[in-house]
């Protein structure tokens, strides 16, 4: 049976992996990608990686896009993906949603100053603060 996982960053970058699996090996991998020229140089040079058991894929390292979108996909594909905040809103007191504070690490920003000014998050009371450090940290692979 095949299986597919998809990720992306709604309107910019989009990556998918296609899958059988057989025991705890992968076949018929087929990773497809949709942005910019360095994801794309990224894939390109993963597709040769993504071999053998599931459990012993080698995941990308570094801060870019494209290696956090791949690490999530590798993740999922492990089943051990475990984003580090589970609800819909992470900032209450500026009504942002975790999927645009998300999308601000992916894009680049990786220090919680830099989130809020991109999304205001943890501006006023400051209590989602530790919630902003942790995706940063878990996207950054930390």
């Amino acid at each position: 049976m095949d299986k597919e996982i998809k990720v992306s960053i709604p309107g910019r970058e989009e990556l998918s992996l296609k899958y059988q699996e057989s025991g705890s090996q992968l076949h018929l991998i087929h990773l497809k990608a949709i942005g910019g020229p360095s994801l794309l140089g990224l894939v390109a040079e993963w597709r040769g990686k993504l071999k053998g058991p599931i459990a012993s894929l080698p995941l990308p390292e570094g801060p870019s896009t494209g290696a956090m979108l791949l690490r999530e996909v590798i993740l999922r594909a492990q089943g051990k993906w475990q984003f580090p905040y589970e609800h819909e809103e992470l900032c209450h007191c500026r009504v942002v949603a975790t999927a645009k504070v998300d999308a601000a690490v992916l894009t680049g920003a990786h220090h919680p100053r830099d989130v809020s000014k991109q999304t205001s998050a943890s501006t006023a009371c400051g209590t989602c603060l530790p919630d902003v450090e942790a995706i940063i940290a878990y996207r950054l692979g930390k």
